[in-house]
């Protein structure tokens, strides 16, 4: 059965294999963290974990960019402080959108409420007169179609 490696035996493992890939390197594309953690067989945490600071080393003497790390991660920082204000704004203006289409929503459901009712006392009004035999005069509104379909309709004294 195969005995797992100490962690001062993977560390020794680590910087041969490092030392040889390098002297193979032309650049810093050729010396990376992932194709190093994948010839010794491990994962690219563990290989930080193990050796970053003998890799970022040996990484920075080969040519290719440069990026100090704390550059890097105030570039890094001020993306993501970017991306939370334009989610922040987006929210905000959904949450404006909602609302405004809900309050047109409310005026547009009492405006037809209003409606209603005075439609229904009109109903309620012909109804009566009819009831009583009087004339009606009726008045279409506004927002109707003209040439309707109404008959007027004579009390039995006009005839």
């Amino acid at each position: 059965m195969k005995q797992r490696m100490s962690g001062t035996e993977r560390r020794a493992q680590l910087l041969t294999i490092m030392q040889e890939m390098h002297a193979k390197a032309q650049s810093q594309a050729d010396f990376t963290a992932a194709k190093i953690a994948q010839a010794a067989g491990i994962s690219t945490v563990m290989l930080y974990r193990l050796v970053r600071p003998e890799f970022q080393t040996l990484r920075s003497e080969l040519p290719g960019s440069q990026r100090p790390t704390d550059e890097v991660m105030r570039t890094l920082r001020l993306e993501n402080a970017d991306l939370r204000r334009q989610l922040r704004e987006a929210r905000e203006k959904l949450r404006t959108t909602a609302v405004e289409e809900l309050d047109e929503a409310i005026r547009l459901m009492e405006r037809l409420e209003e409606e209603n009712l005075q439609l229904r006392s009109e109903v309620k009004l012909l109804r009566r007169r009819l009831e009583e035999g009087n004339h009606m005069v009726v008045h279409a509104p506004a927002n109707r179609l003209t040439g309707s379909d109404l008959t007027l309709v004579g009390s039995e004294q006009e005839q």
